[in-house]
């Protein structure tokens, strides 16, 4: 009697009698065909629960491997997960990975359990031709029995090999190399066998594609950051020439025709090199080689003093209030506090009231620490008040008005961390824009002492 499902029979069930028994009857047959319906979906349910079980475990290993792919901080490690994931999905001993060199020729990359000879035999072999678009898997069943592979019997043999299964890496439809799964037998590869271990190449591909990106996003950030660095350093010195050159101008000659324009270059020339500071000083931090520090007695308040001097001359239609309580002394780069205040005076200037002014108040009360709060009535809006000490923040608008690169908060704030300092930002509609900058007291060689 057929085991029948679906239309189609999966089987037989099948009684036998002995000579001089009775033939069988029409209930002989009713019975074994109930039996057999019964047969059939016991085996049904049998095979539901096996496949139910095996694509479990099948998501479970490509679970297992994209964690792990993942997690992968080197492409070596990243191998031998691939080649694990390999080996359990098809019942494998042994595997492989291979990338493409720059000639497109297969080198080993990582294995398991295959001598060197036989590597040396195959490497350098590929089983799709150069530039073949979309290559899917070859598997070779039956090695023996394929004469395009007469030359390699002897390395099929010493190495127990009987079949063979290529699952090409492709990335933007480029073969950058290949998995490979070895069996001692020749068999056949089930379709989802060949569908599971395809899964698998694709996600080594791409993750070796992404590791490749990263490799080349650092190396053209770094070009760009040393060229950068080079840049505004080569800068300086025709810069230099050309201050130079103007004030001596403007001191040999007191034409007003000649001192204007004069003027106009001595200013033009100051903000450009403010801007090559701002440019080295961001190429310092990108590097890692921080803010240099020439740390020494220093007091907050002479160094507000000057700044505010400064922008009182510039912009006389602003009024400056300067308030200090406490001891203002501590041990700092003064160059480098003035880069900061100067940034922040002008910067409430920029953003501000002029009716309002701009205020300072220097806290040196604490034993430990000197506390300055900058102060103007104006907003920053409230989208861009997370992100005012990142690099280039502040907008196109801002930054086309500004005297920099929209460099001089970020920098401000790396200055400060260089001092083990910090500084923080309030503004509301209400209460204005306040800058905090809290200054640990000591830093440096005395500090240390």
């Amino acid at each position: 009697v057929p085991l029948r499902t679906e239309g189609r029979a999966i089987g037989a069930l099948v009684a036998i009698r002995s000579a001089g028994r009775p033939s069988f009857g029409e209930a002989d047959r009713d019975l074994m065909q109930e039996l057999a319906d019964r047969a059939t979906m016991a085996i049904e349910r049998s095979r539901l629960h096996q496949s139910e079980s095996d694509a479990r475990g099948r998501a479970e290993l490509l679970y297992r491997l994209a964690a792990g792919v993942i997690g992968a901080d080197r492409l070596e490690q990243l191998f031998e997960t691939a080649l694990d994931g390999l080996q359990s999905a098809l019942g494998a001993e042994r595997s492989s990975i291979l990338s493409t060199d720059p000639d497109g020729a297969m080198r080993f990359r990582a294995w398991r359990n295959l001598s060197e000879d036989y590597r040396a035999a195959v490497e350098g072999l590929s089983p799709w031709l150069p530039d073949v678009p979309d290559p899917g898997p070859v598997v070779l069943e039956d090695v023996g029995s394929d004469p395009k592979l007469a030359a390699l019997m002897p390395d099929f043999g010493a190495e127990s090999i009987g079949t063979v299964a290529f699952f090409p890496l492709v990335t933007e439809r480029h073969l950058i190399g290949t998995c490979v799964v070895y069996f001692r037998e020749p068999r056949e590869l089930a379709d989802h066998e060949l569908a599971m271990a395809q899964a698998i190449a694709d996600h080594v591909a791409a993750a070796v594609g992404r590791f490749a990106a990263i490799a080349e996003l650092r190396e053209t950030v770094h070009f760009n950051e040393m060229f950068t660095g080079m840049l505004g350093h080569d800068l300086r010195n025709p810069l230099g020439s050309i201050m130079t050159a103007a004030q001596l101008a403007v001191l040999r000659s007191s034409e007003e025709r000649l001192t204007v324009p004069l003027t106009r270059i001595l200013r033009a020339g100051a903000r450009m090199a403010r801007m090559i500071d701002q440019l080295l000083d961001f190429t310092r931090v990108r590097v890692g080689a921080g803010i240099p520090l020439d740390a020494g007695p220093a007091n907050v308040a002479s160094i507000l003093r000057e700044v505010i001097d400064e922008l009182d001359d510039a912009h006389p239609e602003w009024t400056f209030r300067l308030e200090r309580n406490g001891d203002t002394r501590g041990t700092w780069d003064r160059d480098r506090l003035s880069q900061v205040f100067s940034n922040l005076v002008a910067n409430a200037v920029q953003h501000g009231i002029p009716e309002h002014g701009a205020s300072v108040r220097i806290n040196g009360t604490a034993p430990d620490q000197v506390t300055v709060e900058v102060h103007n009535q104006g907003t920053i809006p409230p989208a861009q008040l997370p992100h005012v000490f990142e690099a280039m923040s502040g907008g196109e608008r801002a930054r086309a008005s500004s005297a920099g690169l929209g460099l001089g908060l970020f920098i401000s704030r790396q200055i400060l961390l260089s001092h083990r300092g910090d500084i923080t930002v309030e503004s509301t509609d209400s209460a204005g824009t306040t800058f905090t900058v809290c200054l640990p007291r000591h830093y440096g060689r005395e500090r240390e002492s």
